[in-house]
């Protein structure tokens, strides 16, 4: 377990709970931690360079997220992912992007519209894989804080690091399904229309949603 692979997230010296989280996660989203599996503590603790403390610290935050669970005198497991539990994290990121979308249609200016085009456009004409999760991240990011409440904004938040950025980079962002659901958004939301604004985003998270079940049932992650 102590080489590292290519895409999980580098962390400096001085780590955090938050940080060594982010490195469990990928490590079961990966694969390197599989269903069932106890979480060796100390080697995780050896390779980063840290004290148990933030470990622990960590395994807290993944256990409030379902994806561990302690047993006392015996250790920390990872629990069995399961397609529903992804299918249900997209529903509800969907669900918490429409209403975001909705709150834009009723305030988004002419220079945001023009933003979400050009990254829409971008998205279009590009093939780096790296390049499109970051012009997508930007695009939705746009539409939500331009139109979502902070309560809102705190639940997308917490959605946004329930997964890695490798499973959210997952799906195509330049497939042509992505590209014309982009236009979909961009075109309600130019429409001032927030039913379809709504429906637009909660349809497009459902489909990102289909394809990293899909690509995590072809890695084996899922147990079912």
């Amino acid at each position: 377990m102590t080489g590292r692979r290519a895409g999980r997230p580098t962390i400096q010296r001085r780590r955090s709970g938050i940080e060594v989280a982010e490195y469990i996660r990928s490590m079961i989203f990966d694969g390197t931690l599989a269903a069932g599996q106890r979480v060796p503590q100390d080697t995780i603790a050896a390779d980063l360079g840290v004290s148990r403390l933030p470990v622990r610290e960590a395994l807290i935050s993944l256990e409030a997220d379902g994806l561990v669970a302690s047993e006392p005198h015996r250790g920390t497991y990872v629990v069995p992912i399961r397609a529903e539990d992804i299918e249900d994290h997209y529903r509800i990121y969907g669900m918490a992007q429409g209403l975001a979308a909705a709150g834009a249609a009723r305030r988004i200016t002419e220079p945001v519209l023009e933003r979400l085009e050009d990254l829409h456009a971008r998205m279009a004409g590009s093939d780096d894989p790296e390049l499109l999760h970051d012009l997508n991240w930007e695009f939705h990011s746009l539409i939500n804080h331009t139109g979502a409440s902070r309560r809102t904004l705190s639940v997308l938040r917490h959605l946004s690091r329930n997964l890695p950025r490798e499973v959210y980079s997952l799906p195509a962002a330049a497939s042509a399904e992505a590209n014309e659901e982009h236009a979909a958004i961009v075109a309600a939301l130019r429409a001032g229309d927030a039913r379809e604004a709504d429906r637009t985003n909660r349809e497009h998270m459902q489909h990102e949603g289909d394809q990293v079940v899909a690509a995590l049932k072809r890695s084996g992650v899922l147990s079912d």
